[in-house]
Order: C-alpha cells, then structure tokens, then sequence
C-alpha cells in the first residue's frame, strides 16, 4: 500500500502517511494538514476547463474534416480519402478522450483519481499525437512539397500536448502541493487508471440517469398538465353548462350529483435540484445545442417558482431566444446577470447566503472570454450550484 499523496510505502490499512502525514481515506483530515487556499484548487479547474473546451473544440473540428473527406475522392483518390476520413476520425476520437478526462480533472478530481487521470491525460495525448505522425507521414508522401506545412503542424501539436500535461502536472506539484505520480509502480498505475475509468463510468451513469429523469420530468409536466386542461375543463362546463353532469361513468354515461375527484397523476410543481455542469455540456454537445435549450426552459421555469413573490420575473426560452437575436446577444448576456442578482436576493427567504451575485457572473461571463471561451462555463457553473442550493430548500420547506 502506497501514499496516495507521497508515494511512500504504508502498511495496510494505515490511516495516515509516515512521511507526509495525508490521510489514506478520502476527505478525512490529518494532523497538520493544510489545505490548499480556493483559489489554488481554482487553478487547476479553470487550467483543465480551458484544455478540455480547446481539446473539444479541435475534436469538432477534426470530426467535420472526416466527414468533408467523405466528398473529397473525386479529386483527392481512395487513398487521400481514407487518409482524410480515417486519421481525422481518430484524432476527433483522441481529442474528445482528452477533453473528457480534462473535465474530470476540472469537476470530478480527488485523491484517488488524480493520478489515473493524469495518466489517461498523457495517454490521449500521445495517441493523438501518434495519429498526428501518421498523418504528417502520410501526407509528406503524397504532397512532397508540403514539408513546412505538415511538419508545422505536428510540432504544434506536440507542443499542445505538452501544455495540456505538463500544465495539470506542475499545478498539481507547485500550486496544490501534491506529489503526482511520485513513487507508483506500474501496478500502481494501472490501478490508479481503473479508478478513473470508474470514475468515468460513474460520471456517464449520472449523466444518463439525469438525461432520463428529464425525458420522465417533461412526460409527467405534460400529463400534468394536461389533466388541468381537463379538470379546467370539467370546473368551466359545471360552472357554466349542465351543474349536474360529472364525468363519464364506468358504463360510458355521464355521472350527477358527485364532484369530480381530481386529475390522476397531479401533483405539487417539485424544482429540480440536482442539476449538474458536466450534463449540461456533454447532454448539449451530444444533442447538437438542443438540450442546452431544454436546460434554459427549465431552468427559467424552476427559478421563478421558487422566487415568486419578488416582483421579479426570469424570462423564458422564446423571450430568451428572440430578444439576443434582437440585440446581438447583449440580451443573454443581461439574463445571466439578472438571474444570479436574482437567486443572490432571494437567498435569505430559505436561509441561504450566496456570495457570488449578478456582478460575479457578468464578469467571469466576460472576462472568462478571454481564457479560451471557458469564462461562461464558470457562469453557469456559479448559477447551477446557487439554483441547485435554492431549489432543494425550496423542496425541504414545502415537503417535496
């Protein structure tokens, strides 16, 4: 048994390390300990954030090459092509890996994960960066002439791949004060990548059990409501038509002189509370952007049942959609901005104190621009976390 921390030899079952004195159970404290400030585990997150929206970005983009190679063997030959869709395939393959393991890292990452992580980070990267070489090969051999060019781009490549490891390790090192990797044998390793593929595996069973809690969320909102449609429908008629007429008996005919028992199935508006980021992005980038619209919809939905009273109103999908077009997208930016000032005030009404509002979203919505497009991920992440804390004392103080 080895240090997860140090790497020194421990005895098994050892609860803290000789060495270094870290705890051998997750979360548990140890004598001395000093935990890294927020800010520095901040580090680590936004660095991974940033690789993985550049490692997803260039997967789209090698995917959409593969796929153009497709129409290419006109001018381009069966081999070109097959150099084209299937290199471009592998390196979208690739780069999809690494950016899921970097959004691990980001979101999902512990002690006893870090180091496997790492490991399938170096993995992915050199995998690529070997379908990265075959290309170069292959393409040298059928355009001589284009030495610089594809020569160019490998060495970019492998400088990106050494930015993306390299940067995880000497934060994890230097920032965090962790010994990565120090002191592991190979079965050591390949325990540590078990772990992470678990770590993996546990992450999509959360991201398929929400995607199918939403589909049975709308199915029953839509059966919900209809059955007020229908009970509406029934008050209307007894109110307004035959006073005696209920509803249609076990035989077909009309029932008198009974009131209608309720719709089956309706039940109090319950928010949900559990939201997640990593579902948000991977659920969107699986369904081409529309499960982003879903979350919007429902998310506005959600927020003004659990505000309501405050005079304030969180505009939906629609209003959403038409007024960024109309504005060149400054309205979305406002709405961001309005929902945290929003959850911020209505924070006390449950016994809550946020301290990030409206302003903190707006600025690392911009700000965060900067880095790599990865500033609205934190947005989202500060108003997923606040709605998440918000709805779920909702639901603890109305019982649901």
């Amino acid at each position: 048994m080895k240090c997860w921390k140090c790497g020194a030899d421990l005895a098994p079952g050892a609860a803290f390390c000789n060495s270094c004195g870290a705890a051998q159970e997750q979360g548990a404290p140890y004598p001395g300990q000093t935990t890294p400030a927020s800010g520095s585990a901040m580090v680590l997150t936004v660095f991974a954030a940033v690789c993985m929206a550049v490692c997803g970005g260039l997967a789209v983009r090698y995917l959409f090459g593969a796929l153009s190679g497709i129409f290419q063997i006109g001018w381009a030959g069966v081999f070109g092509t097959i150099r084209i869709v299937g290199l471009n395939a592998l390196a979208a393959v690739m780069l999809a890996a690494m950016a899921i393991v970097c959004a691990l890292i980001a979101f999902k990452r512990n002690e006893r994960t870090s180091d496997g992580l790492l490991v399938c980070l170096a993995v992915g990267g050199a995998g690529f960066l070997a379908v990265r070489l075959l290309s170069t090969i292959v393409s040298l051999v059928i355009y001589p002439g284009g030495f610089g060019h594809y020569f160019g781009g490998f060495i970019l490549a492998v400088l990106g791949v050494a930015v993306a490891v390299a940067g995880v390790y000497a934060i994890e090192r230097f920032v965090l004060g962790e010994f990565p990797l120090m002191g592991k044998t190979a079965d050591d390793l390949k325990l540590d990548v078990q772990e992470a593929l678990h770590s993996f595996q546990q992450t999509a069973g959360e991201v398929g059990a929400q995607a199918s809690q939403a589909a049975q969320n709308a199915k029953a909102e839509r059966a919900a409501r209809s059955a007020a449609q229908q009970q509406a429908q029934y008050t209307q008629y007894n109110q307004y038509g035959n006073p005696q007429y209920q509803q249609p008996g076990p035989g077909g005919g009309p029932q008198y002189g009974q009131t209608p028992p309720p719709p089956q199935g309706y039940a109090p508006f319950r928010p949900k509370a559990d939201r997640s980021l990593i579902a948000y992005i991977l659920l969107t980038f699986i369904t081409c952007g529309i499960y982003g619209w879903y979350f919007i919809y429902a998310l506005a939905r959600d927020v003004n049942a659990v505000c309501a009273g405050d005079g304030k109103s969180t505009a939906g999908l629609i209003k959403l959609i038409l007024l960024s077009m109309i504005t060149c997208g400054f309205y979305g930016i406002y709405w961001y901005y309005s929902l945290g000032n929003r959850l911020a005030e209505n924070a006390p009404r449950y016994g809550l104190n946020f301290q990030e509002n409206g302003t903190t979203v707006l600025l690392w919505y911009l700000v965060g621009l900067l880095a790599c497009g990865i500033g609205p991920f934190v947005a989202m992440h500060i108003i997923i976390k606040n709605a998440n804390a918000l709805c779920g004392a909702y639901n603890y103080q109305h019982g649901i």
